[in-house]
Parts: C-alpha cells; sequence; structure tokens
C-alpha cells in the first residue's frame, strides 16, 4: 500500500538532474496521473496526500526527462536506468488473551461457582503506527460466564485503569449489547477512538513502557455460575488492527481456551509422597553442577521452556524480555553480596537491569521462604553452598508457556499435588502509563509498599485446561538494602484427581500477565506428587507379645480423599529391607471410610497368628499398605502407598504360673540419671527383680538386679537409679523370677524426648485381660481414670498416684466385658484426656 519508487544507475544520456518519476493509473490512452516527482525517488506514503495505493490494483510508472546531453563525446548513448519498488518495513506488534481470578486474590486457587474473572486481551506496540484497532467478544448464554456491568476498561499492563467505559453505545469507545441471549462486546482502542470510530497507536502511544513501546489491556469482568467440573471456554473473540506502513489490515481470532471449574483443598492436606513425577529437569529442580570448583553460573538450555529465548547472566546483564536463563546466582558482575542499592549505580551493575535481586535457588532451603544464597562459584558445593539451578523468566509482552511437560507413569484413581515454589525477583521495577520508572521523579505508585510493576500470575494447565491460577505474586522485599534477604519464595499449587485409567498428562505452567515493567520471577522444584492418607497405628510402634499368643493390631487410616480404601498388612522378617503380605484373618480388605469432621477416616484390623509369635519372631515388622484401586496391591508399584509407619513385635517368654502382679511401673529423669519406681502386689514366695534397658526398645541388656521383700505387705514399693548418663531415649522393662526360674514381663517405659505436661501414650489397644496405658507428667500427683461403654455407663474406675515421668497404669480382669468400643478417660485436676479403645 506504501511503496517507494526509487531510480539508480540512470544514464549520462538520460541527465539524472532532470530525472522525472510519475505514477500513473488506468489503462493505455486513459491514463490518470498520481504523481510527478522531480527527483529519483518518490515515496506514495506522502505522495499524493499519503493516502497510499489500493492493493491488488495495477498502476505504471512513467520516466522522462526535461534535458538530454545527447552522444557523450567518442561514445555512444547511454539511457539506461533501474527502477526500484520497495515496501516499507512493516511496524511490530505483539498480543495475547487471557485472565486474572479477581476473587482468589494473591493466594490464588482454582475457578469456583460465584468466583470472578477478569477477562484480559494485550496488545504491544513495538514499532511503527496503526490504526483500525478494535477488540470483539462474545459471552455465550448458558456457558457458564455472566457479564459484571460497568466493567469495561482499558487497563495499562500492570493491571491499573487507565480508562473506563460504560455499557451502552455512546461516545466513549466501549459497549456492550444484548443479540439473543448472548452478549457482545466492542472495545475501540488508541487515539480518537469513540463508540463508532477505532482508534490509532504508535509505539510512543500511552500507555508507554519507557517511552518506545505501547502496552494495552482491553479487559472485562465475569462471574462464574458454571458448577464444579464443568469446563467453560473463557476467552476468545478477534482483535482488528491494519499497520499504517504497509496498510495491511488483520483480523485475529483467537482461540477459546479452557478452564476447569474445579474444587480443590489446594496442596495436599495430609501427607505428601517423596516421589516427584516429574522426571525431567533433574524432577524438577534444575539440577546443580558438579565438579570441582569453579562451578558454573549458568547451566544452559531447557528443551521444557519452549516459548523463551535463552540468555545467560554476564556483566552485559542477563535475560532481557522475552528471555530465560537457568542459574544459581542471579548477579550480572558476579557477586555473591546481596546489599548492593537500587538501583545499583555501579558503573558496571552487580544487579540485572540495577534492580533484580541477587539470589539462589530454593532446593533443599532450611528456610523455605528464604531460599538458598547465591552460589558461590569459587568453592565447591556443600550443604553451605548448595549451587544448586533455577529457571529464571524475563515475560513476553504477551502471556505465553514457561514450561511443557508429558509426566508419565503415574497412579489412576489418585490425587496428585502439583505445585512449584516461585519468586518475584524486581524490586522497583514498574514502569507508570506515561513511561516514567519506579525509580524516577513523577512516577504513579502502583500500591502501597510495592512498586514492582507487573506482578507474576501463573496458570497451571492439564491437557491444556487451566486448573489453578497462583494469583498475583507481590515483591515482599523491604527496604533496598534489605530487599534481597527480606523477599521471599512462595509455594503454588493445588491437588488433582487422575482418571479412571490415567498414567498421563501434559502439564503446562504458563506465564498470566503482561511483561514489560516487571513480571521477572523465578521457578523451582516443580513437583507432582502423590497426596497421602496418613496412618496410625496401635498398639506400637513397639509391642510384647507372649510366646505362641496371638496379637491384633491396628491401623487408623485418614485422608482427605475417600478413594485409599484397599489395604493389604505385610510382613518384614529382615528389619523392613524386604516386606511380604501378610496372611490370616484381616490381612487384607475394603475400608468403608467415614468423615470424621476433618477426613475420612477408617480402621484396618489385622491378627497376628500365634504360629508368628515365635521367640524367633522377636522384632519382626508389620506395616500396612494401601491403595486406589485393588489390583495395585498385588501389583507392587509405585501406585501402593504407606506412610512409613510400622508395628514391631518383642516376644517374651510369659511364664504366667507366677501369681505376683507388678502394680504400677513408672520412671523419671532426676539429675540426669533416670530412676524407676514400681510397686507390686503381695508377694507370697522369694522373688527377683531384673532391670533391664534398651537404646532401641526391641533389643534388652540387664542392668541391674533388685531383691524382693518376701513379705506379707499388700503393696511393696521398689526403685532403681540407672548408673548411665540419661543422654538419650531408652526404653525399660522388669523382669519378676522366682525361685523355680518363672517368669513375669513388665510393659515397657521409655524416658527422654516427651513432650507436654500430661501425656497419655502406648494404650494397648485393643485389649482383652488387661487393658495398660501409659501417664507421662511433670510432677507428682493423683489422677482418676475410668472406662465408659457406649451407653456412658462407667464400667471400670480407678485412682492412681503419679510421679513425675512416665507412669505405667492397667485396668486388670477386664476378660469379662463385653466385646465392643470403650472410651479411656484419664484426667487430672487440670485435664482430661480421652482415648477410643476395642474389646476384643
Amino acid at each position: 500500500a506504501y511503496p517507494t519508487i526509487t531510480l539508480s544507475n540512470i544514464g549520462a544520456s538520460f541527465n539524472t538532474a532532470g530525472t522525472r518519476i510519475q505514477l500513473l493509473s488506468g489503462a493505455c490512452g486513459a491514463w490518470a496521473s498520481l504523481a510527478c516527482v522531480s527527483t529519483t525517488a518518490l515515496s506514495t506514503a506522502t505522495t499524493p496526500g499519503g493516502a497510499g495505493l489500493t492493493v491488488g490494483t495495477v498502476y505504471y510508472i512513467r520516466i522522462t526527462s526535461n534535458t538530454n546531453t545527447g552522444v557523450p563525446a567518442g561514445g555512444n548513448d547511454v539511457w539506461g536506468f533501474d527502477i526500484c519498488i520497495t515496501d516499507p518495513a512493516p511496524g511490530r506488534v505483539d498480543f495475547s488473551s487471557s485472565y486474572i481470578n479477581v476473587t482468589k486474590g494473591t493466594g490464588g486457587g482454582t475457578v469456583a461457582p460465584g468466583d470472578t474473572l477478569e477477562i484480559r486481551t494485550t496488545f504491544a506496540v513495538f514499532n511503527g503506527a496503526f490504526d483500525s484497532l478494535a477488540f470483539y467478544d462474545t459471552l455465550v448464554h448458558s456457558k457458564g460466564l455472566r457479564f459484571v456491568p460497568n466493567s469495561l476498561s482499558i487497563r495499562t499492563n500492570e493491571g491499573k485503569v487507565y480508562k473506563s467505559f460504560t455499557d451502552v453505545l455512546d461516545a466513549d469507545a466501549g459497549w456492550r449489547a444484548v443479540t439473543g441471549s448472548d452478549t457482545s462486546i466492542q472495545i475501540n482502542l488508541g487515539l480518537n477512538a469513540t463508540g463508532t470510530v477505532r482508534g490509532k497507536l504508535r509505539n510512543t502511544s500511552k500507555p508507554s513502557f519507557y517511552g518506545g513501546t505501547c502496552i494495552i489491556m482491553a479487559t472485562y469482568r465475569v462471574v462464574v455460575y458454571a458448577s464444579y467440573n464443568t469446563k467453560i471456554n473463557y476467552k476468545g473473540g478477534a482483535i482488528t488492527y491494519r499497520d499504517t506502513a504497509t496498510g495491511v489490515y488483520t483480523k485475529y481470532n483467537f482461540n477459546r481456551d479452557t478452564l476447569m471449574v474445579y474444587q480443590s483443598p489446594g496442596l495436599c492436606p495430609n501427607a505428601i509422597s517423596v516421589t516427584n513425577a516429574v522426571g525431567v529437569e533433574t524432577n524438577g529442580t534444575f539440577g546443580a553442577p558438579s565438579g570441582a570448583a569453579p562451578l558454573a553460573r549458568n547451566r544452559g538450555t531447557s528443551a521444557y521452556t519452549p516459548a523463551y529465548t535463552y540468555q545467560t547472566f554476564s556483566s552485559l546483564g542477563g535475560p532481557q524480555d522475552y528471555y530465560y536463563g537457568i542459574a544459581n546466582n542471579t548477579s550480572a558482575r558476579y557477586t555473591t553480596l546481596q546489599n548492593w542499592g537500587k538501583p545499583d549505580t555501579n558503573s558496571i551493575s552487580y544487579r540485572v537491569f540495577t534492580l533484580w535481586d541477587i539470589i539462589g535457588d530454593h532446593t533443599g532451603a532450611a528456610n523455605t521462604a528464604k531460599g538458598n544464597p547465591p552460589c558461590d562459584t569459587t568453592k565447591p558445593v556443600s550443604p553451605a553452598n548448595p549451587c544448586g539451578y533455577m529457571l529464571i523468566i524475563n515475560s513476553a509482552y504477551k502471556t505465553d508457556t514457561a514450561f511443557q511437560y508429558t509426566v508419565t507413569n503415574l497412579c489412576p484413581n489418585t490425587y496428585y499435588e502439583i505445585a512449584a515454589w516461585l519468586r518475584n525477583i524486581c524490586y522497583k521495577c514498574g514502569c507508570d502509563s506515561n513511561g516514567v520508572g519506579a525509580t524516577g521523579a513523577g512516577y504513579i505508585p502502583s500500591g502501597t509498599g510495592d512498586s514492582s510493576g507487573v506482578q507474576p500470575n501463573l496458570a497451571f494447565q492439564v491437557n491444556g485446561i487451566d486448573y489453578f491460577t497462583t494469583g498475583n505474586i507481590p515483591y515482599y522485599g523491604l527496604t533496598p538494602t534489605k530487599s534481597d534477604t527480606s523477599n521471599k519464595w512462595v509455594k503454588r499449587g493445588f491437588t488433582y484427581l487422575t482418571g479412571a485409567s490415567q498414567s498421563t498428562f501434559l502439564l503446562t505452567i504458563r506465564n498470566n500477565a503482561p511483561g514489560g515493567g516487571g513480571n521477572d520471577w523465578a521457578l523451582d522444584d516443580i513437583t507432582v506428587s502423590t497426596c497421602l492418607p496418613t496412618m496410625k497405628y496401635s498398639p506400637g510402634p513397639i509391642i510384647n507379645v507372649c510366646k505362641l499368643n496371638e496379637q491384633w493390631i491396628f491401623d487408623t487410616v485418614k485422608s482427605y480423599f475417600n478413594n485409599y480404601i484397599y489395604y493389604q498388612w505385610q510382613r518384614s522378617t529382615n528389619g523392613g529391607a524386604t516386606w511380604s503380605n501378610a496372611t490370616g484373618s484381616g490381612n487384607s480388605g475394603t475400608g468403608s471410610p467415614s468423615w470424621n469432621g476433618s477426613a475420612w477416616q477408617y480402621v484396618a484390623l489385622y491378627r497376628i497368628p500365634p504360629i508368628d509369635t515365635w521367640v524367633t519372631n522377636n522384632g519382626d515388622k508389620y506395616r500396612l499398605i494401601v491403595a486406589t484401586l485393588g489390583g495395585n496391591l498385588s501389583n507392587n508399584n509405585d501406585c501402593i502407598f504407606t506412610d512409613g509407619g510400622m508395628v514391631t513385635i518383642s516376644v517374651i517368654d510369659c511364664l504366667w504360673a507366677l501369681n505376683l502382679q507388678l502394680l504400677t511401673f513408672n520412671g523419671s529423669t532426676v539429675n540426669n540419671h533416670n530412676n524407676l519406681f514400681w510397686i507390686t502386689s503381695k508377694e507370697g514366695e522369694a522373688v527377683q527383680y531384673l532391670v533391664e534397658k534398651s537404646s532401641d526398645g526391641i533389643n534388652f541388656t540387664g542392668i541391674g538386679t533388685v531383691n524382693g521383700y518376701n513379705n506379707s505387705a499388700e503393696k511393696n514399693q521398689y526403685s532403681f537409679v540407672d548408673p548411665s548418663l540419661a543422654d538419650n531415649k531408652y526404653w525399660y522393662r522388669i523382669i519378676i523370677v522366682n525361685s523355680k526360674g518363672e517368669k513375669k514381663y513388665s510393659s515397657i517405659i521409655h524416658l527422654g524426648n516427651e513432650q507436654g505436661d500430661f501425656v497419655l501414650s502406648n494404650v494397648v489397644n485393643p485389649f482383652k485381660n488387661e487393658l495398660t496405658f501409659e501417664i507421662f507428667t511433670t510432677k507428682n500427683e493423683k489422677i482418676e481414670a475410668s472406662l465408659i461403654d457406649m451407653f456412658e455407663k462407667t464400667v471400670r474406675k480407678s485412682s492412681y498416684t503419679l510421679y513425675s515421668g512416665v507412669n505405667v497404669l492397667n485396668f486388670y480382669n477386664t476378660d469379662n466385658l463385653s466385646s465392643g468400643t470403650y472410651i479411656l478417660r484419664v484426667g487430672n485436676n487440670e485435664n482430661s484426656i480421652y482415648r477410643r479403645v476395642i474389646k476384643n
């Protein structure tokens, strides 16, 4: 539409000074002269009138001269010339469509019914001028989104309102109308735009990014009225523009992307597996340098950051807009110091763009909010100098993909936590609508305490569907010299349920906000990890079992999600190195969870048969595995789960012919030595009390002997002081031995690492002939214990005198109680503790 016609290599006979260029339209015999210039160049952008030519029309060029030099002396006529027709350089624009969840704010989250979303179309002019600018969209009735009245506006890339419009078609440039049941939206953009005229923008127009690029957003808001698990086409519409240099008119129709109205508790509420399904980029950590110092500061490219271009950190700076880096130290001019000024006024700045944080990565940080220090590349990798890499994005002016990977080997019907750690790394990177930077005079602030500019806002997609947005991530740093260390990493993510047969999905993390003046951020520790239930074993973790006696154990399985219902008990005879499925009553089954107010819960009960309680079974371990599909229990694959807990049995040779009863057994730590106390019933024969000690609760060693009184007293009190220092956690038991060699074992108590002033623990549950439990207290006191049936009738009640430390207590002769569930209540003057127990 605006070509330039140029003459060159004009022959001497033609005479350059007298040459004319004439532009003609029409046909032979009916020419119409459009322009005639007496120079060697004709620009149709200015002549005639700057209207340009009509694309697709044939034009003619005539070259004339008002003088000629004839034939040069001694030569031939030279009349030649060259005509060159050149199209002007087109302007450059970029654009995209996205949304933010206004309701969820900076915390982020999934889209829920009733949430307000802001639909955004970003248009950026890098150079040149464009007119016929307009944005169009249609909200289709019954598709899940309802227009918010009076929300039409043009915003800066920071999201601040630049111009607002009424909903009616009037003098301003935005309006909406109801067509049938649908809502049509149009916003005319740029200078001189009205309700009926589309406007014009140059790269120097406002809102301006430092006077060189114009970045605007056409926005409106909607309310979600669709129900959960509904897919919504959340964006679409079109944008129109014409390049005034080339005359080329463009109408771009955005693809309608999809979001899911999805209910998620956020991150895994209970526990998370250590296995990360992100099998690339060193399981989402981006790795660390290897070898001796000096270490590489820049790692190199990633195949999983498809929309950005790689750039290193160096004295020349760091990644520009539309670029990314993978580094362990984000300084420009290398340094590990973080207290340089902002802006850094050194002749060669230590900071990228004089403003970026100088930080290390996040992986393995002791303080997860603070992260790791910048890598000292002159020293080897160590716990104090981890030097892990991270992904750093300097966002494009349009929204674009930062990370994408197809995750495989997933478990069907399983909840996964999809998450990452993020950090806004640019302090005072804002640029207001006048093109003034945050550190410049006259800057229009973007908010109290934060002038970082465009705040990062990321969307997490699964198979091309948006499930979660992070919300805007502010810059948390304080004063300029302390901002690097007071700024922080934040974890953002959600839980996702795989389908009944799903074992893979495409994970995409997309930049959801425009660049230019901020939106510079670091990403690390991307995880796709299984949400696990919590598992509480009882009795345990160590239980005494009399030789060739059965023993019941159970595990209470709790989960926020009601799908870990298939279970299998397993047994290990080699200390947990290998496991095999247990046999016998209750070894496997399907739980029936009930909601306890905070989680789904069921109890898996297993009877250890007498054949597995020989003395040779001492130290055997039992655990429960659970799965979301019954078939996974027998596959021994990554889709079976356990929390690492287990029950260890200690098989003892119980000779119950001994009539003597051990009434109480307790202990406390005094002057850094463990003191043991016990009370027995009437001693009808001579006995000895062997005191044994263990550092693991399984293997016991004798440390002393106390002779019995052999008297007729109803109760006998004994004590023993462990001569070794109480420098760790230890277990103790008493063996009562008579002259015939008959033995009776006490319960096991432990001393050390107790927490709380009054603690109930080690309840033997389920119980049969007696109910044994431990109380830890920090003072000598009297307490009362009651056993209450489900009709709230007290069936056993007793008072006890406790001594500072651990006290082993009993309800004897409970064999005549009916089988079922009871409540054990233990209380002093200040506290009451309740525990559900089962009588077999």
